[in-house]
């Protein structure tokens, strides 16, 4: 237990601490040295506390960040002066703020300039290995807290790191900047990036206006490739996802040819920054999500073809991007700027402790993230790093859209500065849970907060919720709209408009339909298919199929964004895992078999895509549209018409009906005129599957979609 403590909290004042073991933690006087000179401290206010005594001082010396000031009590205890609170100050944002965009490392075949940003730091060193030759160099301190040292020679493949000495503490830490490292992330590394160079074919990408038009789909790097009836050589890496030509047991397409037949525009891929919770030279001990970060701007190296060379995990992905690319597919990128793997052990920490996360007003730690942790985004210098590294994910390896996890425990402010860099055809979206984060409500980038981040996505939960039913493990028995609960209605009606306009008793969730991703399943919680084993266990696995098969028709043709889970197409099931975030491949693995068992389901849902892909009125644009356009009917309990009429300019029809079923009778009902059939039973189709008139009849637990030709 130390005796005495003292911190710079504000400015202007000194904080003391004395243990109440030395002297009853009583003094009269305290002094603050400062090079050599010594300030009597003006003491204004004292609380006993249980273990210690604190002094509140007030102090009008000069504070230096990066210089060292000791406090010394009336018996001559001494200690240094930590920088702790004051570094949430406004006033030392303004004062450190860096728009330099050279942080990291900047390399040539003649020297290497290494910056980092510590403006807390005493001193600060650079140790670095090149050809087995380990040195270490002190380096300048500048302006804006930033340290530099260029270093003559060519530094290419140099490992390194920073020896930082703050608040009296030595600490090493990683580049917070650098872009490739050596196996997990024990040291960053200097890379000529004119060896890193990839045709992206950014122009192989058709226009993408509306983010209404996206279909995407969710995927994880590892659980793509890892089952040994994928036929794919490069299990569990980027490159494990674009070999071509690879077929199952029996012969069917797997691997990028399967990807590529089934129509979505967009691939979400789960987080493939470096992350903490996989061994990347034992990749297979363990798995993980990846929803742990340690180094943002580097690719995670498990996912290489060689961890141990710090091109591999660069341009590997990069490649992998790029062969999707070809084939007008494009790749979001699963973020967590929301928390980190460990805040101790973090570069962020160890440069700056405490600056990067958030924290309450008397130093108590933020974990709305539940991960130990929250980032603080309100900082000025962790805002920009935030925006500096989505920046780079875009400009040097075409990441196309990024979905935020955890994404209201950012600030609005952040978010909305992401959005205003990125072109307006990247999509920003993400989970805009109102998680319990150390700030004010008003700052979440939540969807409650819809109206302050108007141009972002938000996870649809309600559209989850109505449609399919609870997804909490102890509430998986309670049903939706096609689980069995047809009292789900209104909310269904709602969401079918994308949540923008109220049916009765729902309420309006959002302005625009951008702002609704609309799924039913994503890596959280129950695949659809483990959920239905909870709320409807007696029923016959043709029935589930059923009940899955109407809330695929139900996503495709909701107005907002449509995103499906990879394997949700065939029913995917991880034996009831509800959480199955490091749990086996066995577990988590796209089963490559079971798609070719349920092949009528894969079928069912690529023609849907196909379906939607092909009109216009299942995703337009504006709330106007919708209002315009949509008209919803209730024909009886549990079914209902959804009716988008008026609809010439946008297609070669009129008039577009879908009938959705979810009681477990047949209905006949009357129709006046010809329509081509487009959805029944399980088939859907771009193009007119028959003709009917008369009479059309409403098949239990389904979907259908007629249309009647009309005049341009």
């Amino acid at each position: 237990m130390k005796m005495i403590k003292a911190y710079f909290d504000k400015y202007g004042e000194i904080t003391v601490e004395l243990s109440n073991l030395f002297y009853e933690g009583k003094t009269d006087v305290l002094f603050v040295e400062h090079r050599n000179n010594k300030t009597k401290l003006d003491i204004k206010e004292v609380k006993v506390g249980d273990e210690y005594t604190t002094y509140f001082c007030k102090s009008n010396i000069e504070i230096i960040f990066g210089d060292e000031y000791t406090v010394i009590e009336e018996h001559n205890f001494q200690t240094l002066v930590e920088f702790r609170r004051i570094i949430k100050q406004p006033a030392f944002d303004k004062e450190f703020y860096y728009e330099g965009y050279d942080l990291g490392n900047q390399y040539s075949k003649d020297s290497t300039t290494f910056k980092v940003w510590t403006p807390m730091a005493s001193k600060v060193f650079l140790r670095f290995e090149i050809g087995g030759l380990e040195q270490v160099k002190p380096m300048n301190r500048g302006c804006k807290g930033v340290w530099d040292i260029t270093i003559e020679g060519d530094l290419e493949l140099c490992s390194y790191n920073y020896l930082v000495k703050v608040n009296g503490i030595w600490n090493d830490a990683t580049d917070p900047y650098a872009i490739s490292s050596t196996p997990n992330t024990k040291n960053s590394v200097v890379i000529d990036l004119e060896k890193t160079k990839v045709d992206l074919n950014r122009d192989k990408l058709s226009e993408f206006i509306s983010h209404t038009d996206a279909v995407i789909y969710e995927l994880h790097v590892r659980d793509f490739s890892v089952d040994g009836y994928s036929g794919i050589e490069n299990k569990g890496k980027f490159l494990g996802l674009i070999e071509e030509g690879t077929k199952s047991r029996i012969g069917l397409k797997t691997g990028f040819d399967y990807l590529k037949s089934m129509g979505f525009t967009h691939l979400q891929l789960l987080p493939i920054y470096d992350f903490g919770s996989v061994d990347e030279l034992n990749q297979f001990d363990f798995y993980n999500w990846g929803y742990d970060p340690v180094a943002y701007n580097v690719p995670e190296g498990s996912y290489a073809t060689d961890v141990n060379d710090p091109y591999s995990r660069i341009v590997e992905l990069k490649q992998m991007i790029s062969k999707f690319h070809t084939e007008d597919i494009r790749i979001n990128m699963d973020v967590v700027y929301n928390h980190m793997f460990d805040q101790e052990t973090s570069a962020f920490d160890k440069l700056m402790p405490g600056y990067y996360f958030r924290s309450g007003e008397n130093g108590e730690v933020s974990n709305g993230s539940f991960c130990g942790n929250d980032v603080e985004s309100r900082s000025l210098m962790v805002r920009k790093y935030i925006v500096d590294s989505v920046n780079l994910w875009h400009q040097f390896y075409g990441i196309d859209g990024f979905r935020f996890d955890l994404m209201g425990i950012i600030d609005v402010d952040t978010i909305n500065q992401i959005r205003e860099m990125l072109p307006s055809d990247v999509m920003i979206y993400g989970e805009g849970w109102q998680m319990p984060t150390l700030m004010d409500t008003s700052f979440y980038a939540s969807m409650f907060n819809y109206k302050q981040i108007p141009k972002i996505g938000h996870f649809n939960d309600r559209f989850r919720d109505s449609i399919k039913g609870k997804t909490q493990h102890e509430e998986a028995d309670v049903k939706g709209f096609i689980t069995g609960d047809l009292s789900k209605f209104d909310d269904l009606a709602s969401s079918l408009m994308g949540s923008v306009i109220k049916y009765n008793t729902s309420k309006q969730m959002f302005d625009e339909p951008h702002q609704s991703v609309n799924y039913l399943e994503c890596h959280d919680n129950h695949t659809l298919y483990d959920k239905m084993l909870f709320s409807n266990s007696n029923e016959s696995d043709e029935m589930l199929s059923k009940r899955a098969r109407l809330g695929a028709l139900i996503t495709m043709v909701s107005q907002g964004i449509s995103f499906i889970h990879a394997g949700q197409e065939f029913n995917r099931t991880k034996d009831k895992d509800h959480n199955s975030y490091k749990s086996i491949d066995q577990i988590n693995k796209f089963d490559w078999s079971r798609k070719e068992q349920r092949y009528i389901e894969v079928k069912y849902v690529k023609e849907l895509i196909a379906l939607r892909k092909a009109f216009k009125p299942f995703r337009f644009d504006s709330k106007k549209e919708i209002k315009k356009h949509v008209k919803i009917t209730k024909l009886a309990d549990g079914i209902l018409k959804y009716q988008i009429k008026n609809v010439n300019k946008y297609c070669d029809y009129s008039e577009i009906d879908i009938y959705i079923n979810g009681t477990e009778n047949d209905l006949k009902i009357s129709i006046i005129g010809e329509y081509d059939v487009f959805a029944y039973d399980n088939r859907a189709s771009d193009e007119p599957l028959n003709t009917i008139t008369d009479v059309l009849t409403l098949k239990s637990v389904s979907g259908t979609i007629i249309m009647k030709k009309g005049e341009k």
